[in-house]
């Protein structure tokens, strides 16, 4: 069965960009929430490194994630720094890791977003600056959804119906790098219409004379109550 783990970027105290009143670790969290909850319905098996508001330090997320053994490692941030778009950062090396990037991205802009590409960062000893990158054992991608003080660039994730859709986008690049087709949700069956249930007539009673019937009849309506003589 296909394994992946998602590290939430940020939590705690650690709150992450800040701007137009989002803070980074919140909109991380639930955008990473709704990527689970899509390839859980599609069968993968999931880690992740957090489910609600904790600090959850890198270290401690990717060693979570190399115990996890996954197939592939996503960590889910926002971005900030007055730029627009979704970046992705993968390994310099290319592999693995870079065909998940370039789904995900594929799928994000999809949705409307802008793309700032694929990209590689390299440290001073020239290997990959970021850590998740450079220390997961599974082939890993850095996704930077969108910048929190761009406001016109917030627009595709301000709201939970948006958020949601961005988790759902990187969960259709994440299963299309697993080889499993995505199925969208059926929507929910409606109830059978009223005209198909059973109904049941209640009898008052019974009158030997018409004028007591009429007056039952009389008192069943004064209080709401259809009904008929027979």
């Amino acid at each position: 069965m296909a394994k992946v783990f998602i590290g939430v970027g940020h939590g705690g105290k650690d709150n992450g960009a800040v701007a137009n009143g989002l803070k980074e670790d919140s909109l991380n969290l639930a955008i990473s929430l709704a990527c689970r909850d899509e390839l859980i319905r599609h069968g993968v098996t999931v880690g992740i490194s957090r489910t609600k508001d904790e600090a959850d330090s890198l270290a401690d997320e990717i060693k979570e994630c190399n115990a996890f053994g996954p197939d592939y490692a996503v960590e889910i941030h926002n971005n900030a720094g007055g730029g627009d778009g979704v970046e992705i950062f993968h390994h310099y090396g290319g592999g693995k890791g870079k065909t998940l990037a370039q789904n995900i991205i594929n799928e994000i802009v999809a949705i409307g977003q802008n793309s700032r590409g694929l990209k590689t960062k390299k440290n001073d000893q020239g290997k990959d600056y970021y850590g998740w990158i450079r220390q997961t054992k599974a082939p890993a991608c850095l996704v930077e959804c969108a910048f929190v003080d761009n406001k016109k660039d917030i627009a595709i994730i301000d709201t939970a119906a948006e958020q949601k859709t961005m988790g759902i986008a990187i969960a259709k690049g994440i299963l299309k790098t697993l080889g499993i087709k995505w199925v969208a949700e059926k929507p929910k069956e409606n109830p059978p219409a009223s005209d198909n249930k059973k109904l049941y007539r209640v009898q008052v009673g019974a009158y030997s004379e018409i004028k007591n019937a009429e007056e039952m009849l009389k008192k069943l309506k004064s209080a709401g109550f259809e009904g008929i003589i027979v």
